[in-house]
Order: C-alpha cells, then sequence, then structure tokens
C-alpha cells in the first residue's frame, strides 16, 4: 500500500510540473515580443525612433542579409543578423533572408554588390547598406573594441525606402573635377538616401537646371570662366545652394581667380597653401591629417560618435568680414600644423614652417554658410579626395560627406542614434592536448556524473 501511494505521489507531482511548464509557457508565449535584455550595453534593446519606423511599416519589406563568411567576421555577420532579427520580430510586414554572397551571384548583380550588404526590399524599390560601414573602431582601436551604427543606418534605410520625397545634387564637370565616375560609392550613399545626382557641363548647358537642390564642384582643377561664375552666381541667388570641395593645383594662387571670388561671396578666403600638420598625421605623412571639428549641426553628431575623416593635400582657408551669411567653422587642424605657401618646394618633398610666408595653425580647413535666418546656403572645403572610391570609406569620410549634402538639402529625416560599442573578441587558439581535455568534460565527464548521479538515486529509492 505504501509503495503505490508513493508511485501515485510521484505521477501527481510529474504532472503538476509537467502543467506548470506547459501554463508558463503559454504565458510567455503569449507576452509576443516581451524579452529582458541582460547585456551590459543593450545590444537587443532599439531605440524609440526605431520602434517608431517599424511601427509605421505598412507593406511587405523584404529584409536581404548577404554576408561572404569567413573567420575574420563570423562573429560581425552574426551580429547584424541579430539585430535585423529584433526588426523583424516586431514587425510580420518585415521578413528576414539570409544568403551566402558567394553563392548567390545572380543576387550580387542584381542589386550591384560586391561585399557583404544589407538590401531592403519593397516592390521594385531598394535600398543597400554596405555592412562594412557599420563597423568603425572605437578610439585607437587598439584594444580591439568597435562601434557599431547597424541600428542608425538601418533605421534610416527603412524610412527613406517608404519615402516619396527626394532631392537633385548637380555635380559640375568640365574643369578636370573629380567625375561621379570616381566617386561611385558615394553616389550610391546619396541614392539610399533619396537624393538623385547628375553630372552638368555648364558652359554647354546654359545654366544651372532649376529643379537642383545642391550645384556640387568637387575638386576643380581649373578655374571656373566668367559666364560659368554669372550662371552658378544667379542660380545661387535664385535660392540655390551650393558644395564646393577644392583641389590641388600648382598654379591655383594664380589661375583660380573665379574660384576664389565665388567662394569669396561667403566670406571664405583661400590661402593657396597646402597644409601640413605633424601633430594629427597619420601613418600616411603629415600631409595627411585626421581634423579637429567645429561646433555645427554638421559635425556635432560625429564628434560625439568619433567619426573624424582623414583628408589630403587640403588648402587653408580663412575668412573675412562679411554681413550677408553667418560663417561657421566645420573643422581645422592643430596648433602644431601650418599651410605651406611653397607649393613648388613641396612638389618636391621640401617643406618647413616659414613664420613668416605660412598660414600658422590652427588652419581652418572647411566652413558651413547660413543665412541669417539659419537656412542653409554653402559649404566650402578645402580637401576633394577624401571623397573618391578610394578614400570615401576611410574613417568618417563617408558620413562627414553624407551629414553635409543632408544639411544643405534641408532633409529633417535624419537620425540621432548613439552607436554601440561592443568589446573586442579574441579568437582562442587550441592545442591538441587542450582540445581533447575540454572534449572529455563536456562530451563524457559531466554527462557520466549525471548518469551516477540517477542510478545512485535509483538504488536508493529500489532499497526503500
Amino acid at each position: 500500500m505504501k509503495k503505490c501511494l508513493s508511485h501515485t505521489n510521484s505521477t501527481v507531482l510529474s504532472v503538476a510540473v509537467i502543467g506548470i511548464f506547459i501554463l508558463l509557457t503559454l504565458f510567455l508565449n503569449s507576452l509576443g515580443g516581451f524579452q529582458l535584455d541582460l547585456t551590459s550595453n543593450k545590444q537587443y534593446t532599439l531605440s524609440d525612433q526605431s520602434l517608431t519606423a517599424i511601427k509605421n511599416v505598412k507593406n511587405d519589406v523584404n529584409i536581404l542579409v548577404l554576408t561572404v563568411e569567413n573567420a575574420n567576421n563570423t562573429v560581425l555577420n552574426r551580429e547584424v543578423a541579430d539585430m535585423v532579427q529584433e526588426y523583424t520580430k516586431r514587425n510580420s510586414k518585415l521578413k528576414l533572408k539570409q544568403y551566402n554572397l558567394t553563392q548567390e551571384p545572380a543576387l550580387a548583380s542584381k542589386y550591384g554588390i560586391t561585399g557583404s550588404s544589407i538590401v531592403l526590399e519593397q516592390g521594385d524599390r531598394h535600398k543597400v547598406i554596405d555592412i562594412a560601414s557599420l563597423f568603425t573602431a572605437n578610439g585607437d582601436g587598439s584594444d580591439g573594441s568597435y562601434q557599431f551604427t547597424g541600428e542608425e543606418k538601418l533605421t534610416q534605410a527603412l524610412m527613406n525606402l517608404s519615402s516619396t520625397e527626394t532631392n537633385k545634387m548637380v555635380f559640375l564637370t568640365g574643369h578636370e573635377e573629380l567625375s561621379l565616375d570616381q566617386m561611385g560609392t558615394l553616389r550610391s550613399s546619396l541614392e539610399q538616401n533619396n537624393i538623385t545626382t547628375e553630372e552638368l557641363q555648364l558652359n554647354q548647358a546654359g545654366k544651372v537646371p532649376e529643379d537642383t537642390d545642391v550645384l556640387a564642384i568637387i575638386g576643380p582643377q581649373r578655374d571656373l570662366s566668367d559666364a560659368e561664375l554669372k550662371e552658378i552666381r544667379t542660380y545661387m541667388s535664385n535660392g540655390g545652394k551650393l558644395f564646393i570641395s577644392l583641389g590641388f593645383a600648382e598654379d591655383m594662387k594664380s589661375s583660380w581667380k573665379n574660384i576664389d571670388a565665388l567662394i569669396a561671396d561667403y566670406g571664405v578666403v583661400d590661402e593657396h597653401a597646402v597644409m601640413v600638420d605633424n601633430k594629427q598625421a597619420s601613418t600616411m605623412g603629415p600631409l595627411w591629417v585626421v581634423p579637429e571639428y567645429g561646433s555645427h549641426a554638421i559635425t556635432d553628431k560625429l564628434a560625439q560618435n568619433k567619426l573624424y575623416p582623414m583628408l589630403s593635400l587640403s588648402i587653408a582657408l580663412t575668412s573675412k568680414e562679411q554681413d550677408k551669411y553667418t560663417l561657421s567653422p566645420l573643422m581645422h587642424s592643430s596648433d602644431d600644423s601650418y599651410g605651406e605657401t611653397n607649393i613648388a618646394g613641396l612638389l618636391q618633398n621640401e617643406t618647413n614652417n616659414d613664420k613668416d610666408a605660412d598660414v600658422q595653425g590652427p588652419v581652418e580647413l572647411g566652413y558651413a554658410a547660413d543665412t541669417k535666418d539659419g537656412k542653409p546656403k554653402a559649404v566650402i572645403l578645402g580637401s576633394s579626395i577624401f571623397m573618391q572610391d578610394s578614400q570615401i570609406t576611410n574613417g568618417g569620410n563617408r558620413d562627414f560627406i553624407l551629414n553635409t549634402v543632408n544639411y544643405l538639402s534641408e532633409k529633417q529625416d535624419g537620425l540621432t542614434i548613439r552607436p554601440r560599442v561592443q568589446a573586442g573578441y579574441e579568437i582562442a587558439y587550441l592545442d591538441g592536448q587542450q582540445a581533447r581535455t575540454i572534449f572529455f568534460a563536456a562530451i563524457v565527464a559531466f554527462p557520466l556524473v549525471f548518469v551516477i548521479i540517477g542510478v545512485l538515486l535509483w538504488w536508493r529509492r529500489r532499497r526503500v
């Protein structure tokens, strides 16, 4: 009788435990998207801006994660996939699809991608995010830590995908400027931000198109003609906006009369001196510089997130008094820098700081000109090489350019989502003995301990 009662109690207890487990499972399932994020940097917690953007998606969006798998990026690819899953959990209209890019050449060709990317597709529209652009070194990167900007860029792409607002940016040609073919990455990034691009040869067209939101002059090697200067001034007086990024030419002091006159309209003076900065120089030499930011809507967020551009052959700029525009310095070199005016000597790798002839640091490298009522009018930079394909992925180059163009275009949907700082991952390499020890402990020893405990419990209960 006692033995039968014991078996009955065991059965009732087992049924009760199973019932409680089923009820608990049903309860947790009823909570939907409820989860606790116990990671130190809240890796799985989305911002309110992202949650709002996700909620506003009304039509199906396919999110394709196309990655190239190798030992160096496995963890980073997983981090991207985990982030996308956080989006798809919160709206059934978002569908995640993962592919190995090397096994899907048709998809790579369809979307024009060559490296790991996220593609957002809605109907016949799509946006592409370069996965490499989501990761930047934190600080000097010596500890292996990095910043992850995936949430900000994915949310921005999601918003741009459904937005009908577009802007037009026209790039001037005919003066040996950087062409759109040399700035393919920038062009693609602008298009992902709903900014269309086209080139303009002003001496043939006769005028700047009326629907141009921003006129860009990137790295000119030759001067504007008098007629071109007149047309650009007409465009600007009719509400146009200007983005000019100076190039480098040996005879710029004597040949850039009209370019100098154009930027002087906004209170900026071209000193025709190449900036040399020994303090902030990167490993490439003192003509390559990571500048410091001034305070402005274009740069404040970048400075906060430590996303600094890397410039080369930058032209020193100064300002003059004028009462039509508010001029704000965007970036400058360090105190231990100077603008070299001896261009002939510089071309022979000879440069010395001549206190009387050279521009003494800190040297301004960019200005933003706003109207008196706070509207953006022009951005003048002393460098342009950092926009070409071979340089744009360095440091914060791409982020700085996109912030500049978005500011001039008066795009109001820019996001401010702080990047997550992740600790560096280390790979542990095991020798044969260590591998065997781990195998024995995990596969043999631990299971054997539980088997022995189970046998002892069975033997004890059998004796009772």
